[in-house]
């Protein structure tokens, strides 16, 4: 009881002051129509209050903050948990969320967890942004991870990132990726480029055999202008990760291809052998 109505407290007391509707959510002296009110109320003024700091944090300190992203993300653990006790109050603002998703417009499959709905309110529709941090919150619950102990578990597992990471064993991060691709390159010539300004930008002869990135424009007749040499291992990086969806794409339309011909070639098979049993039956006197 005590874990669940913690949020709910904390919820009031930061909205007490912009906010008098919130006073007084988990009351049990109020009648049923005035804790539904209020818990609309409290719903709407919650998730409102988290989307206002989610934008500040998201325009002046989205890259530098992650305790401030982390403490979001308690937050919103938070609010769930608020919701999950069998009580008047917890079911008024289950229905708050509703009204609040439907109000907003936002459109969810009956499976949706609820801590995907709260987080794509607070956070907005970048599709991968909330499948990570839903992840990374539907991890803490199912390890039963406190309301405020959120924050240390994404901490203590090395971010959001790592976390998703764990939970989805078969994803790779960019720099997997640009590993995995760099190895599928080095048996790969599209053709060899060469010029003076480019011999010019060779000044290390440690750099032979490495890879790098060339910057060029299209040309009509399929040829390409190098334009500049970009030494940059995060910009290697990147652009290899980015190759890797193709060659992911390419390896799995090739599987396709070899699984419908494998197909075609059992389905002649198949025919084949039926018209030889059936040559086979005439031949036989009954």
């Amino acid at each position: 009881m005590s874990n669940i109505a913690t949020p709910v407290a904390a919820l009031q007391s930061t909205e007490a002051s912009t906010n008098p509707a919130a006073q007084g959510v988990v009351s049990h002296d109020t009648p049923n129509g005035e804790t539904l009110v209020q818990g609309h109320k409290a719903m709407h003024a919650s998730i409102e209050q988290l989307v206002l700091e989610r934008e500040v944090w998201q325009e002046n300190a989205f890259r530098t903050s992650n305790e401030q992203l982390y403490g979001l993300l308690q937050r919103c653990y938070g609010l769930y948990k608020a919701m999950c006790e069998d009580s008047a109050e917890a079911k008024a603002l289950r229905e708050g969320l509703r009204t609040y998703i439907g109000l907003k417009g936002h459109v969810f499959s009956p499976s949706t967890h609820t801590l995907t709905r709260i987080v794509k309110c607070v956070f907005g529709s970048d599709r991968r942004r909330v499948s990570a941090y839903s992840i990374v919150l539907r991890s803490a619950l199912a390890q039963s991870v406190g309301v405020m102990d959120v924050a240390r578990f994404i901490r203590d597992a090395g971010g959001v990132e790592e976390v998703r990471l764990a939970k989805a064993p078969n994803a790779m991060s960019a720099k997997q990726k640009a590993l995995v691709t760099s190895s599928v390159l080095a048996y790969k010539n599209m053709g060899v480029f060469s010029s003076a300004a480019l011999s010019g930008s060779f000044n290390d002869v440690a750099k032979a055999g490495t890879q790098t990135v060339l910057i060029g424009v299209w040309q009509a007749d399929g040829s390409v202008v190098v334009q500049a040499v970009v030494e940059s291992a995060t910009a290697l990086n990147a652009a290899l990760a980015s190759h890797h969806g193709e060659v992911r794409d390419a390896a799995k339309k090739q599987a396709a291809q070899a699984q419908e011909s494998s197909r075609a070639d059992s389905k002649d098979a198949a025919i084949q052998a039926a018209a030889a049993t059936a040559v086979i039956a005439e031949a036989v006197p009954a």
